[in-house]
């Protein structure tokens, strides 16, 4: 009799956990839906007089604000752009939004990451700008057909310096990986900082996975989150001196320990002077990028008649096609 009894038990609390386990897949299958926005309401009858009152200020006062579906002036950059923005600075204002939150590659604009980290350790005085970095192994891409490589191979040595200028204004990628060994250790533990440091600006719908941005389908950005990160870079004055070249002699030594030199020049074709822009027109910070996945983008802040202006775009035509939709841009900070 005692069998029967404990057997009916255990039938019972079987049932009844099967019955929870059953509910609970129910009721959270689905337990975020990302087109569903519940917006916060600081006006309903919960509200006391104790609940402090809050001005906005911090990320609201210093950067310019656009909804997650916000389109501004996006008409013309439906069909051969995958995100655009264009930001007045100064005043905080949308110029042009477009899928401005959608995910996109960011390709070499990567770069800018890496170096706001080279900068940060320069500047604690974990490394120092004239120390020789020396190339201790070979860096291949041999998966990537036509990856930018500064031809550098087991031997060679450099400085700081002339690794962040061949870096920033060369795009070689093989330099992103000596920078996250020479500050992390590892390409694998630099991205881990990579990624800490974009949730300490706030740009959190970006994940990095490499120092450079040549493809992998989990390295990815938003234009939003860009903006985020050129103003972030903007705020370091190796790299303002950097994008200021317009050409550079970098110097290096090669395995012989003969020294080299070599005549160098920037990828932004605004800069290099290969598309002409108007007198009142000044190129500050910027970072190009290009592979198959990402199309051809830039970031960059620019000066208009003495306000701060904010742009990046991912292209999906050419590269005269982003430099004309850039150059048109421009023209909407004189209205």
């Amino acid at each position: 009799m005692k069998g029967v009894i404990y057997f009916i038990i255990l039938v019972l609390a079987s049932g009844l956990t099967c019955r929870c386990f059953i509910k609970d897949n129910i009721e959270y299958a689905d337990h975020y839906n990302k087109n569903e926005i519940i917006e916060a309401d600081y006006t309903g009858s919960y509200r006391s007089d104790k609940m402090p009152v809050y001005d906005l200020l911090g990320f609201h006062n210093e950067y310019t604000v656009v909804k997650y579906d916000e389109e501004v002036n996006s008409e013309r950059y439906l069909d051969n752009t995958f995100a655009a923005l264009f930001f007045d600075d100064t005043d905080k204002k949308a110029l042009v939004a477009h899928n401005v939150h959608r995910r996109i590659y960011p390709a070499s604009m990567t770069k800018l990451v890496t170096a706001i980290l080279a900068c940060d350790a320069i500047e604690s005085g974990k490394l120092e700008l004239d120390e020789i970095v020396n190339y201790s192994h070979d860096i291949d891409f041999d998966e990537y057909n036509g990856a930018m490589h500064s031809d550098f191979y087991a031997g060679y040595s450099i400085t700081l310096r002339n690794l962040m200028y061949g870096f920033m204004m060369c795009s070689y990628n093989d330099f992103g990986v000596v920078i996250a060994e020479l500050v992390a250790g590892s390409e694998e533990a630099f991205c881990d900082m990579m990624n800490q440091k974009m949730k300490e600006i706030g740009a959190t719908n970006c994940h990095f996975a490499n120092t450079h941005g040549l493809h992998l389908d989990d390295h990815y950005v938003t234009a939003y989150d860009m903006y985020l990160i050129i103003n972030e870079a903007s705020k370091h004055p190796l790299l303002q001196q950097i994008d200021s070249y317009s050409s550079y002699t970098m110097s290096f030594y090669d395995e012989f320990g003969d020294l080299c030199e070599w005549d160098i020049e920037p990828t932004n074709r605004f800069v290099n002077h290969n598309v002409k822009l108007p007198s009142n027109i000044k190129i500050k910070e910027w970072k190009t990028g290009t592979t198959g996945m990402a199309g051809y983008c830039l970031a960059m802040k620019v000066e208009i008649n003495d306000k701060e202006y904010t742009v990046v775009v991912a292209d999906s035509e050419s590269s005269d096609d982003l430099y004309n939709t850039i150059s048109a841009m421009f023209n909407l900070a004189n209205n």
